[in-house]
């Protein structure tokens, strides 16, 4: 029998399709909204069987973190904006950091862009450390940018509390150890992934993009890192954070504050939209008063 991909809502189609990732598959419901959701298979083979359990576990995650932070809000997190069983509303944003800068080959990002992604990030992270949490996957596909280019992160799903292991290592986004296993959570792992991420920004591309992956990742695990002497800014604090010199993010965030009001303008946090919010929840609502709870509509895989 041929397998076949369920389809979240009946309303939904392949048209309706965005990205699919370890996590689950990502559908839009409107302009403002996208709704999140493990990848579930009928008739599945061992191997799409054995992605559905691991899609499901990682949504479970997901949903978890997501309903915390609702209830802890954030400026410059993705808002989750209803959980239900099947999976999870979102606030829909324009593209990922990653694929940002990829475009900007063509077009330069400004550095005044930079320094305020680098700041929002650097907020964000220290606000889940706060919470008791550690992101546990931090890298460009994963940090989001809304319309107005404001940094979001997202993708909670590998996000772990401080003190247990890491369930993924993307390097070089994360520093593995001799034995190649991924580190506890928690400030040093965090400040890792933040360096990486600087660097990324302030350089146009990952730290050592051009070399072999299995080479790259023994020079992380050695403590050899590319030079960020051309970043008059955060070359040093890059430096400090891939070496762990700082005892929490929120230490790194306040040095991140004071470097830039010594060359620009510190970012100010603005209050929520509450009323826009509100808007794109009652939609999700909407929705699926117009829709049944399960879907019948299946795409042959």
């Amino acid at each position: 029998m041929t397998a076949r991909l369920r389809m979240p809502f009946r309303s939904l189609s392949a048209d309706n399709f965005i990205s699919r990732g370890s996590a689950g598959q990502v559908f839009a419901i409107n302009e403002n909204v996208v709704f999140k959701c493990p990848t579930i298979f009928e008739n599945p083979v061992r191997a799409q069987a054995e992605e559905m359990k691991e899609s499901i576990k990682k949504l479970e995650n997901e949903k978890a973190i997501c309903q915390i932070l609702m209830k802890r809000w954030h400026p410059n997190i993705v808002c989750g904006l209803l959980c239900i069983p099947e999976g999870i509303f979102l606030h829909r944003q324009e593209m990922t950091l990653e694929t940002c800068i990829e475009r900007s080959q063509i077009s330069a990002i400004s550095a005044s862009t930079q320094e305020r992604w680098i700041q929002q990030i650097t907020s964000a992270l220290a606000w889940i450390e706060h919470l008791g949490y550690a992101h546990g996957d931090l890298r460009p596909a994963n940090i989001f940018l809304g319309s107005m280019e404001e940094v979001r992160l997202g993708d909670f799903d590998a996000t772990v509390k401080r003190g247990e292991q890491l369930v993924v290592a993307s390097e070089p986004f994360c520093k593995m150890d001799e034995d190649f296993e991924p580190p506890l959570a928690g400030p040093l792992s965090e400040q890792f992934s933040l360096a990486s991420c600087i660097y990324t920004i302030r350089f146009g591309h990952k730290p050592f993009h051009d070399i072999e992956a299995p080479i790259r990742v023994r020079r992380l695990i050695m403590n050899q890192f590319p030079s960020t002497a051309a970043d008059p800014i955060f070359g040093e604090l890059t430096q400090a954070c891939w070496h762990g010199g700082y005892i929490s993010i929120e230490a790194v965030y306040h040095e991140v504050v004071s470097l830039l009001e010594k060359h620009t303008v510190v970012e100010k946090h603005f209050e929520n939209d509450t009323l826009f919010l509100d808007d794109i929840k009652a939609q999700c609502t909407t929705f699926l008063e117009m829709d049944s709870t399960t879907s019948t509509q299946y795409v042959c895989y």
